[in-house]
C-alpha cells in the first residue's frame, strides 16, 4: 500500500495486540469494520472513537502514529506493539541497565509531546522492567502505580498489553493497587475461561503474582498462590515456569520453615538449573537472594 490510511493502520495496530474484528467491534458490524480497515469504505468519528476505545488508545496517540506513518512511509517500529517486546525483551535478557534507560527516555518524550496513554504505559512497563534489571525492591512511583491500576481495571478483556502490563509491573505496584489488580487478574480470566492463545501470559502472570507476594514477605500467600497455579495444569512446554513454580514455592517455604531439609532440596533444585542454564541459574539465585545456609545456620 502507498499510502497509510486510518483503516489500514488501525488494522495494523489491532493485529500486533493479538485483536480479532469481533473482539474490538462491539455495537458496529463486523462488515462495517472489515470494510473500514481495507479502504473499502469510511467510518464516522464516533465510531472511530469506540473502535480506538476496545485498541486501549484515545484519538490524539492513533492520529499521532498515523501521521508519522504517512510521512515515513513504514510505521516505526518504537511505535510497534511487536518491536516494542522484541527490544524489551532483548534488553531484559541482557541486563542492559544503560539501554534500558535510553529506551524508557523514548516512551517519556513520546508522552509529553503526545500525553498518549499508550507511551506512558510502555514508559511505566520498561521502568518495571529496569527494576527488575537492578534488582530493586523498589515500588512504582504511586502516580505510575495509579496509572497501571486504572487501565487494567477499565479493560473488561485483557489480550497481549493488559497481560504484558500485568505481569511486568505486578511486583511494582503500590499495595493499595496490588490487591485490586490481583482480583482483577483472576476475575479477567476465570469469568472469560481464557482463549487458548493467551494463556502462555496468563501462566506467566500467575507466576509474577507469587513473585510479588515473595517480595511483600507474604509466604504463605505465595505458596497458596502457586498451589493454584499447578492446579491449573500447566502445559508441558511451560518448562521454565514449571521449575521456577518448584523453585519459589520451596525458597517460601524454607523462609517459613528456616529447615535443613527445605534449604537442601532448594540447592539441589538450584543445581540441576545451573545444568541446564547456568545464565538463569545465576540470575534467580541473586534475583531472590538465596544463598545456601551452612550446617552453624541450624
Amino acid at each position: 500500500m502507498s499510502e497509510m490510511t486510518t483503516g489500514y493502520l488501525y488494522k495494523k495496530i489491532r493485529l500486533e495486540r493479538g485483536l480479532r474484528i469481533a473482539d474490538v467491534a462491539g455495537e458496529i458490524s463486523v462488515s462495517t469494520v472489515s470494510k473500514f480497515e481495507n479502504g473499502h469504505s469510511e467510518i464516522s468519528a464516533e465510531k472511530l472513537m469506540q473502535l480506538l476505545n476496545k485498541l486501549g488508545m484515545d484519538a490524539t496517540e492513533f492520529f499521532e502514529i498515523l501521521d508519522y506513518s504517512q510521512h515515513q512511509k513504514h510505521i516505526s517500529t518504537n511505535l510497534s506493539q511487536k518491536g516494542f517486546i522484541k527490544t524489551l525483551n532483548q534488553l531484559g535478557l541482557e541486563q542492559d541497565i544503560d539501554g534500558l534507560k535510553k529506551f524508557r527516555l523514548r516512551f517519556t518524550k513520546q508522552f509529553n509531546k503526545t500525553q498518549s496513554r499508550l507511551c506512558k504505559l510502555q514508559e511505566i512497563i520498561v521502568s518495571s522492567i529496569l527494576l527488575d534489571a537492578q534488582n530493586s525492591r523498589e515500588l512504582l512511583p504511586s502516580s505510575d502505580s495509579k496509572f497501571v491500576n486504572d487501565y487494567l481495571m477499565e479493560r473488561d478483556v485483557w489480550y497481549t498489553l493488559e497481560y504484558m502490563l500485568y505481569g511486568d509491573c505486578i511486583s511494582f505496584v503500590r499495595p493499595q493497587d496490588f490487591q485490586r489488580l490481583y482480583t482483577k487478574f483472576l476475575t479477567i480470566h476465570f469469568s472469560f475461561m481464557q482463549r487458548s492463545d493467551y494463556i502462555n501470559l496468563f501462566f506467566q502472570s500467575f507466576y509474577n503474582t507469587a513473585v510479588a507476594l515473595y517480595y511483600r514477605d507474604k509466604f504463605s500467600e505465595a505458596i497458596q498462590t502457586l498451589d493454584h497455579l499447578k492446579e491449573q495444569q500447566l502445559p508441558d512446554n511451560l518448562f521454565f515456569i514449571r521449575l521456577q513454580l518448584r523453585l519459589l514455592r520451596t525458597l517460601c517455604l524454607y523462609k517459613l520453615t528456616k529447615s535443613q531439609e527445605t534449604a537442601i532440596e532448594l540447592a539441589s533444585l538450584l543445581k540441576v538449573i545451573f545444568k541446564i542454564s547456568p545464565a538463569f541459574g545465576r540470575r534467580w539465585k541473586d534475583e531472590f537472594h538465596f544463598y545456601e545456609p551452612t550446617a552453624d545456620s541450624f
